[in-house]
């Protein structure tokens, strides 16, 4: 089946046919060199400053990095991915050296393997609010990048601790 995995995704997401259904892709995270154990770098604890509107604050970041080839791989932008990110704009991307590594809270561990849920806009919805208004600014196919909610999951590849790291609503 041809599943709307986003384009910045579609080289590394394997989906998960048997959690995929029509409104939610579920996968793993596989580097083109095929490991599965990433280090991790994120802004998730970024700070906001009132004195900045949304647009001039960092989004959420997170990118990979393969344990086997060091490859970074971008698994999420806020600034210009799923809804918000893409249609309204409410952030600036976050630079890279913002970023910090995700270490395990039980071992002190900084390589996960990673899988992911995404919620997948409406092909239709998208196209009536955004294609429609804005044909110079989007096309049909834009709406594999609006997706509507985004769940980022690791385990440790040390101790084998799972959590669910990221939940967010992205319209």
């Amino acid at each position: 089946m041809n599943y709307p995995i986003p384009t910045h995704l579609k080289s590394i997401f394997r989906v998960n046919e048997r959690d995929t259904d029509s409104s939610n892709l579920s996968g793993s995270i596989v580097c083109d060199c095929g490991c599965v154990f990433f280090s991790i770098l994120h802004n998730e604890n970024r700070q906001y400053n009132d004195k900045l509107i949304y647009s001039e604050q960092d989004g959420l970041k997170v990118v990979a990095i393969c344990n086997n080839c060091h490859k970074k791989h971008l698994l999420f932008d806020e600034a210009t991915q799923g809804y918000n990110g893409l249609v309204c704009g409410d952030f600036k991307t976050a630079p890279d050296d913002s970023l910090t590594d995700l270490i395990c809270h039980k071992c002190g561990s900084t390589v996960f393997s990673i899988t992911m849920d995404i919620e997948i806009e409406d092909k239709e919805q998208f196209i009536e609010e955004c294609v429609n208004e804005y044909p110079d600014r989007f096309s049909p196919d834009d709406y594999i990048n609006s997706f509507d909610w985004i769940t980022i999951n690791v385990c440790c590849q040390k101790c084998s601790k799972r959590i669910e790291w990221i939940s967010l609503e992205l319209s």
